[in-house]
């Protein structure tokens, strides 16, 4: 039963306004067994200013129901006299502000704008201040006066709005940074898709070379400003939120969850580190939450691989000619039909011996044609074959015909790589909180290599009280590497399967007719990748755990006296536990003959590092009378470090299903077990202080205390001073009427930084069990007694090699900051180099280390940013990087002499490229032939079409003349008659190669890297490209691929200006010389991407609650330009192994022929939302 009773009780006039106050009652009897009232009450606002109040009441005393629907009028009444206000927030450019802050002033009562810049807020009094509030706009204070409707525009507050950038304890404005710094911003990590943060700052940061290591789950490698040390370390200091890295690595980060990367390069930044400053430093903060409402962002990219070989592969018949000519040229090849290919003799000659292989034979007969008696098929020869050579009648013969197996294709896919990013961002005034879970599975194009990395990240920041702020963070990694069947390091072979195909013949087959790989003891297709490639496995898993956390006090909120003064104390943890394993299956062929690869081979390796750090840090803050502002930062810090290791390699396992996790289960006669342990610590402290006169002239001064155990006692200690200067010329009066200079700073400033590269108990000397054997007892002893002798002389003076940076640096901002950059210039001088220096054989050890060399770096940088168009609708802006590094050896162990058995000179670069001048090809004329006569008289045997080394000149003089040579040679000259003649010359070094012919040809350095990004933006769509460009360095492989690369270019009678000399095999024994013309420059203009995104639109997106919606294309690595070294098929990209040689070889470089002869190939979909 439903009762409906309708009356009005009053009417009331409010501010202008007429509210009528109704009462609808409907009494519904719901439940007569029970006998109970229920009471609900509901009151709607309507936008007819009616009131209505509705009463669902179950019977028992309806007068009750009247009291309380008076009771409610009442209450109505009384919040009739409270409004609603509403309005729209916009910027200068008429475009909402979403997310800004509207509430009313002295009471907690607020809302956020919503995505059209609305908002609307109720109970406002009449007398009530509303604030309007957003970051980087000025906050407006406005009266509501009645009104009910505002049209609010927000303007934006300069000094809020300048950059803010991250230095060592703290952060500045960047209009008051007097160091060289460099940031990298998240919006330019997020331009290319990177696994690791380094790759972000390829050529974002000038002064910064990083180099391309192309391997799944590895890092390149940086230099800053170059190398300083010889034999220490030159990587830089990484801090991660403060917290110096030193158990953890690089990339145990994604790269999503970083905020921005500032670059400390000059000693006036770096100092503030002390002793692990002089590399330079690193700085990288991490995401936190942003106040506003809860957000949550997803970032994900799906990336096609592919590997574009650079190089122009011979296929099997343009192999076999290849060989056949160069038989020709050395008069070596012996078929019946003179110089034309003969069945009989290319079979075992070229075809790599099918009367051995049958499995050969199905290649070989494809290149022949065959009467129906079996035998070969002949043809009449030509003129111009009868000239080359040819018998008059010649075997059929096409090359062409001749199958080639893809060997690459075989171990290389299209590689699919999924990286995955969920994070959410929540903050208030009083508490911020990011959390990251990211998924990153990249396959190598490579079939057996991969790398797979899961992060977890959480950072929260809690204002506990008003005094009182604390925080707190936590990055979890787990990454597998897997190197697949190869991970080889040393001197000489192939790195990876890559490299394993390219090393197979292009004639040799990969499977047999029935498609089963072949597996065959001997010949051309013995060793068979793809029979190798699921025998072995080569794997590296990662845990790390990064944690940092921090409280501050604010002392002046406790004590106001002490206004100005904050107290911060960080403590950060970090840990990375590492285990490589490697197994060898039994049908492995072991193509590098290592007996670490053997079959049946297993190997454990397990490492441990854990580190902390305690920082105690003490700021003090104060501007007096408005134009002196004081900053004061004493730190106190202590940290601590341990690592340990474990590994054994063991043979003929058991269990092969075991890997490498059964490793007592083999020939326990012949495992290989290790260990190793080390622990450090080091204390610091450091003062700095800043000051800066009416915001015009500034100040910093640092000075860091920084002791560590490694030292010995009585030397742990060593101080790193540093001071800048910096003079805001856009400030003076002179000045400030230009309106179109907006920042005109002029900085100057000199340190001294440290390189800790003295290893845990390095000064104490070391002990060996090497040659310490000894027959110990009485009598005729047979059995040797293991012991230990010293090895390394202890030195307690040992200390840590420094480096005294000066710079000079301009930053400047034209037109509104359309135009803006900054220079630098400096020199850095290192000195106290941990150099070996030679003992006397008595004292029983060869050399001791010590502090000794120096070293200097000179270099320029250039960073140009513009906004050449800007409109409404569209903008085009470009940004460019610049710089140079000369490097210098100054002095060695032995002052200003040059080491040559090092090869470290004085005045050269470290990375100095010494050795034997490639010149030109000997030519068949007769000057030649008769200086070939020479070396020939010298037994060095050359021929025309080989390599001419640069050599000492010939001098010839009077037969007798002191200090002269003698030589009887004889020869023919270009019109066949026999020389003979006497030749005397003087004894200068010509006719014979040694030291003093080895010039210095160049250094593996570049001189000068650069990058330029240009970005378009149309409404929403945006398009934007990255070039990077490393100029000047020596490299060497133009010859590396020779002989199995197609090359046209090449020496010979008939064409005497080939670049690339005449191919021999066989004939007389020569002098080849050919390496040297391997090296060359390695000039590069690589475009890493081109990347084309669409933004939708806002107002699309209102509707659905979502904040920003994404998506992207991107191509990586389309095009790789250079000199002759890219158009042989090189690229000089991927530098890994190739400026380090193995034995001391001038050209035995420990680099593959993998990575510098593809180029990686990339297509990204991306997609990016957040709600």
């Amino acid at each position: 039963m439903e009762m409906n009773l309708y009356f009005f009780i009053t009417t009331y006039k409010i501010l202008g306004f007429v509210y009528n106050i109704t009462f609808r009652i409907d009494v519904l009897l719901l439940n007569l067994r029970s006998n109970l009232n229920l009471i609900l009450i509901k009151i709607k606002y309507e936008k007819q200013k009616k009131i209505v109040l509705r009463c669902l009441a179950m019977r028992k005393s309806f007068q009750k129901s009247f009291f309380i629907i008076f009771f409610f009028a009442w209450a109505i009444g009384t919040l009739a006299q409270i409004k609603v206000v509403k309005g729209v927030v916009l910027d200068t450019q008429g475009e909402p502000v979403i997310g800004a802050s509207v509430v009313v002033k002295g009471v907690p009562n607020g809302v956020i704008t919503d995505f059209d810049g609305k908002f609307s807020i109720q109970n406002i009094p009449d007398d009530a201040t509303i604030q309007i509030s957003f970051v980087g706009y000025k906050t407006q204070n406005i009266l509501v006066k009645g009104k009910n409707y505002f049209n609010i525009t927000l303007q934006e507050d300069a000094e809020m709005l300048e950059e803010v950038v991250v230095i060592g304890y703290g952060s500045v404005k960047k209009s008051d940074v007097t160091g060289a710094l460099t940031q990298v911003s998240e919006k330019q990590i997020k331009e290319r898709p990177v696994q690791n943060a380094l790759q972000a700052m390829q050529g974002k940061a000038p002064g910064v070379d990083i180099t391309t290591n192309s391997r799944p789950g590895e890092v390149g490698e940086v230099r800053i400003r170059g190398n300083r040390s010889i034999t220490a370390d030159n990587d830089p200091l990484y801090v991660i939120d403060g917290i110096p890295m030193v158990a953890g690595s690089i990339n145990d980060i994604n790269p999503n969850d970083i905020e921005s990367m500032e670059i400390l390069k000059d000693a006036s930044a770096t100092a503030i580190y002390g002793s692990r400053g002089a590399n330079g430093v690193v700085l990288i903060t991490t995401k936190n939450g942003k106040v506003g409402k809860v957000s949550i962002s997803y970032d994900g990219t799906v990336t096609f691989s592919k590997i574009h070989s650079m190089t122009d592969w011979m296929d099997s018949g343009e192999l076999i000619d290849w060989n056949r000519q160069a038989y020709i040229n050395a008069g070596a090849y012996t078929g019946a039909y003179g110089t034309a290919p003969d069945p009989n003799t290319d079979g075992d000659l070229l075809f790599g011996g099918i009367s051995r292989y049958p499995y050969l034979k199905p290649y070989f007969k494809q290149a022949w044609e065959y009467n129906a008696d079996g035998s070969y098929k002949m043809r009449p020869a030509t003129a111009e074959e009868i000239k080359a050579g040819y018998a008059t009648e010649v075997p059929v013969y096409n090359s062409k015909n001749i199958p080639t197996t893809p060997w690459t294709d075989y171990v290389t896919r299209t590689a699919v790589t999924h990286n995955h990013q969920i994070s959410l961002s929540a903050g208030t005034e009083k508490s911020k909180l990011y959390m990251s879970l990211a998924y990153l599975d990249q396959e190598s194009p490579m079939r057996d290599q991969d790398f797979k990395r899961y992060t977890a990240k959480i950072n929260g920041e809690i204002q506990v009280a008003k005094f009182l702020k604390v925080g707190m963070g936590i990055n979890a990694s787990h990454s597998i590497k897997n190197y697949g069947i190869i991970n080889n390091g040393s001197g000489s072979g192939y790195k990876d399967s890559y490299g394993y195909a390219l090393d197979k013949l292009p004639y040799a087959p990969a499977y047999d007719e029935e498609g089963i790989p072949l597996n065959v003891s001997d010949g051309p297709s013995h060793y068979n990748p793809m029979l190798d490639v699921t025998e072995a496995i080569n794997e590296t898993r990662y845990y790390s755990v990064m944690f940092n956390s921090y409280g501050e006090i604010d002392l002046g909120k406790i004590w106001s006296p002490l206004e100005g003064f904050t107290w911060r104390t960080n403590f950060g943890t970090q840990y990375r536990n590492s285990r490589y394993g490697s197994y060898y299956g039994n049908n492995f062929s072991n193509p590098l003959g290592h007996s670490a690869y053997a079959a049946n081979t297993a190997y454990n390796d397990h490492d441990q590092h854990l580190s902390w750090t305690l920082e105690n840090l003490l700021y003090y803050n104060k501007t007096f009378n408005k134009i002196h502002s004081v900053g004061l930062t004493l730190m106190q810090s202590a940290e601590y470090s341990r690592s340990e290791g474990l590994e054994v390699r063991a043979f003929n396992c058991t269990f092969p299903t075991a890997l490498w996790y059964s490793v007592g289960n083999s020939d326990l006669t012949r495992d290989t077990p290790g260990s190793s342990f080390s622990t450090q610590s080091r204390a610091s402290y450091m003062a700095r202080f800043n000051y800066s006169l009416m915001n015009r002239y500034l100040l910093t001064a640092t000075g860091r205390w920084d002791g560590a155990s490694m030292l010995a006692v009585g030397n742990k200690w060593d101080f790193f001073p540093s001071v800048a200067l910096a003079w805001k010329m856009n400030e003076e009066n002179f000045l400030k009427g230009l309106d179109w200079i907006d920042q005109l700073k002029v900085r100057v400033g000199y340190g001294v930084t440290g390189n800790a590269s003295i290893k845990p108990y390095q000064t104490t000397g070391s002990m060996t069990t090497n040659g310490s054997g000894k027959y110990i007892g009485m009598g005729n002893i047979s059995n040797v007694t293991i012991g230990a002798k010293a090895s390394v002389l202890p030195n307690k003076d040992l200390g840590w090699e420094k480096t005294a940076t000066t710079n000079i640096g301009l930053d400047f901002g034209f037109l509104n900051n359309r135009i803006s950059g900054s220079l630098e210039y400096y020199v850095a001088n290192t000195s106290d180099l941990l150099l070996n220096k030679a003992l006397p054989y008595m004292s029983g050890y060869t050399n001791i280390l010590t502090n000794v060399g120096k070293t200097r770096n000179r270099g320029f940088e250039l960073t140009l940013s513009t906004i050449n168009i800007k409109t409404r609708d569209f903008t085009w802006k470009t940004d460019f990087t610049f710089s140079t590094n000369k490097e210098e050896i100054m002095e060695l162990a032995n002052g200003k002499v040059d080491d040559i058995a090092n090869k470290w000179f004085i005045g050269k670069p470290i990375n100095d490229v010494w050795v034997y001048k490639y010149d030109r090809l000997w030519q068949n004329s007769n000057d030649d032939l008769r200086q070939l006569a020479i070396y020939g008289a010298n037994s060095i045997t050359m021929l025309p079409g080989m390599a001419k080394l640069v050599d000492q000149p010939l001098i010839e003089v009077p037969q007798g003349t002191e200090g002269a040579i003698t030589k009887d040679i004889e020869y023919r000259d270009i019109n066949g008659k026999n020389i003979r003649e006497t030749v005397t010359y003087l004894d200068n070094g010509y006719g014979k190669f040694d030291d003093n012919d080895k010039q210095h040809i160049g250094s593996f350095s570049p001189k000068w890297i650069g990058g330029f990004t240009t970005t378009f933006i149309y409404k929403n769509w945006q398009l934007n490209s990255f070039i990077y460009a490393r100029m000047g360095s020596t490299y060497y492989g133009l010859l590396q691929t020779y002989g199995r690369r197609v090359e046209k270019d090449v020496w010979s009678p008939e064409n005497p200006s080939g670049k690339f000399p005449i191919q021999r095999t066989g004939g007389i024994t020569t002098n080849d010389y050919s390496n040297y013309m391997g090296f060359t420059k390695g000039n590069m203009v690589a475009i890493r991407n081109i990347a084309l995104s669409y933004s939708f639109p806002e107002k699309w997106l209102n509707k659905m609650g979502v904040t920003n919606f994404q998506i992207y294309t991107q191509v990586l690595n389309p095009f790789i330009f250079g000199g002759e070294l890219v158009k042989a098929g090189i690229n000089p990209d991927d530098t890994t192994g190739w400026n380090t040689t193995a034995n001391n070889n001038d050209t035995g470089f420990i680099g593959g022929q993998t990575n510098n002869t593809i180029l990686t190939r990339s297509y990204v979909i991306g997609l990016r939302i957040g709600f």
